[in-house]
């Protein structure tokens, strides 16, 4: 009986992650189609799919496997036996981790795991694993003795797109004469041996991404040729990255994952990370969809650090904030977000509010704007790993989610975000140029969002970062809306002196009435700074402005956002 239910149950469990892989793939595959008739509106419904296909799986898995089980749903010796029949039906897989992570999905739901539980889980705490490669690889090859216009022509015509170049030749001397000096400065020689480039085309948004790298012997220059769609004119190269910090970029944490189809993702991310080496292997898998393998990796790091490192958990730097506690460890590249119990006067949100905010943030494109929150259920760690401080801040903040026991920390609900250091602290020890440089981008970052409709609702300075690469995003969700829920307004003038010096305003105001005059009270720093923010950014300041974006939003225009610095894209003929 029971070996006849450790195999249905098994493979139960293997045809439902059969079902997702390819349907996951199968929605992957279609944004070549919407990159070729320009449909992005269709590819951003896609993307939302994709993203909650996952959930929808494990869910109709859970119900399948508690009608095969009934009262055996938590017997611990049999889920043993169903990992072990798992492990041999996954076993050549080139997804093989990621199905180790779907069976994972599985049993914590199952068992309502707290912390770890290797007895039904598949645990591994090593930093990185191979996998054996199987031909055909994910990459092309053109061996080649020099970098020039016909190996670049041969890149641009691998994908058979169904839409013609506008003019390749064009292009591919642009690509050169943008990458030949830098190869030139790095080598002395354009000389190489090989050129590498990925089979499948990265699409998101409106473009379409080849990447690739060069090499000769050791020496590597990886590359990305961003490309678009003129319906009229054809495809065009907008643009030649291949400096590795905008490459980098490119897959920032704070973007929407791209389509990208392959059956062996472990190898294209191989691949990716030769590219990218300082780029975590968890961020790898969320760029290009994989976000709950992504957070396996995630927590898994998470805990291998904490056993490792005599580094506690301590209340993060900065101004703390009325709805959520935020904490972190001094050397960890990631903070803890909870909701607190209360929040601090004057918010008026509620705690499923700010949940369903940061759910709208996950299914919305982020522009390179936000950042990515994964949320985790359920964690436990040992109390000596946190400060006192922190343990008495989080008894009087959030009992409600956190539990204190004599040995253990346990989290009910937290969010895990990238560390960056906040928009207000860096400005106190940045240089002029610095400080304009952050307030400028602190600008496009607003506007950014804007055109994403996605309206940050507190604009205080405290509530962005800055990035290693020097970029301002926003991270702090409790507050945000849709740019067409708000009821963008002038000041009316007065109507009299008691008008005019009155304490409150003597007008009606709604509850998504928002006045762009008066952010100048506080997004303006005072001085040549805020002189050089105004000059570039004085229309946030008027209602019309805002108001002109809700408009091209309910035009239902798609807005163009790029990955890359505008500065150096190729100049349109």
């Amino acid at each position: 009986m029971n070996e006849n239910l450790v195999e249905e149950v098994s493979l139960k469990i293997y045809k439902n992650y059969k079902y997702l892989i390819t349907k996951y793939l199968e929605i992957t595959k279609r944004g070549k189609t919407h990159f070729e008739n320009c449909t992005f509106k269709e590819l951003f419904k896609d993307a939302q799919e994709r993203y909650n296909l996952y959930a929808i799986v494990v869910a109709n898995t859970l119900k399948e496997i508690k009608t095969l089980l009934k009262d055996k749903r938590n017997d611990v010796e049999l889920w043993k036996l169903f990992r072990l029949h798992y492990s041999k039906l996954i076993s050549n897989r080139q997804d093989i981790y990621i199905a180790e992570t779907f069976f994972n999905s599985i049993t914590r739901k199952v068992f309502n795991t707290v912390g770890f539980n290797p007895e039904v889980e598949y645990v591994d705490f090593s930093d990185y694993k191979d996998v054996a490669y199987r031909a055909p690889r994910v990459f092309e090859t053109i061996e080649t003795e020099h970098f020039n216009t016909e190996v670049i022509k041969e890149i641009l015509r691998y994908y058979k797109w169904t839409i013609p170049f506008e003019d390749i030749d064009r292009d591919a001397q642009r690509i050169f004469d943008t990458m030949a000096p830098l190869i030139v400065f790095q080598r002395g020689v354009l000389e190489m041996h090989k050129v590498e480039f990925l089979k499948m085309a990265f699409y998101r948004n409106r473009g379409a991404f080849i990447i690739g790298r060069i090499k000769h012997k050791r020496w590597s220059m990886p590359f990305i040729f961003p490309l678009l769609n003129d319906k009229e004119k054809g495809l065009y190269v907008d643009t030649a990255i291949c400096n590795p910090n905008n490459v980098s970029i490119v897959f920032s944490f704070t973007r929407a994952s791209f389509f990208a189809h392959t059956t062996k993702p472990v190898e294209l991310i191989d691949f990716l990370i030769d590219l990218m080496p300082h780029k975590s292997l968890g961020e790898l898998y969320d760029s290009i969809g994989y976000y709950r393998h992504g957070k396996t990796i995630l927590y898994r790091d998470l805990y291998r650090y904490v056993n490792s490192n005599i580094d506690k958990f301590i209340i993060a730097p900065g101004i703390r904030g009325m709805v959520m506690s935020v904490f972190t460890m001094r050397n960890y590249n990631f903070v803890f977000k909870i909701i607190k119990d209360k929040f601090d006067n004057p918010k008026t949100v509620t705690r499923e509010q700010v949940i369903q905010k940061y759910r709208d943030v996950e299914l919305n494109d982020r522009v390179g704007r936000l950042v990515y929150a994964h949320k985790f259920e359920h964690l436990a760690f040992k109390k000596e790993h946190f400060t006192q401080e922190l343990l008495d801040h989080l008894a009087a903040v959030a009992s409600e989610t956190v539990t204190i026991t004599e040995n253990e920390v346990i989290i009910d609900h937290v969010y895990l975000e990238r560390r960056i250091q906040p928009l207000n602290l860096y400005l106190e020890s940045a240089t002029i140029a610095e400080a304009c440089a952050a307030m400028i981008d602190y600008g496009n970052a607003i506007k950014d969002m804007a055109k994403a409709n996605f309206f940050p609702g507190d604009l205080l300075l405290k509530n962005f970062g800055v990035t290693r690469h020097g970029r301002v995003i926003f991270y702090d969700y409790d507050e945000i809306q849709k740019i067409t829920e708000v009821n963008f307004r002038r000041i009316p003038p007065p109507r009299n002196d008691y008008d005019e010096f009155a304490a409150t305003p003597q007008f009606s105001i709604g509850v998504n009435d928002v006045f762009p005059e008066e952010f100048k009270n506080f997004m303006v720093p005072k001085g040549a700074i805020g002189d050089v923010f105004m000059e570039v950014h004085g229309n946030l300041f008027d209602a019309k402005y805002w108001r002109s974006i809700q408009m091209d939003i309910e035009r239902d225009e798609m807005l163009e956002f790029f990955a890359y610095d505008e500065k150096k894209r190729f100049q349109k003929d």
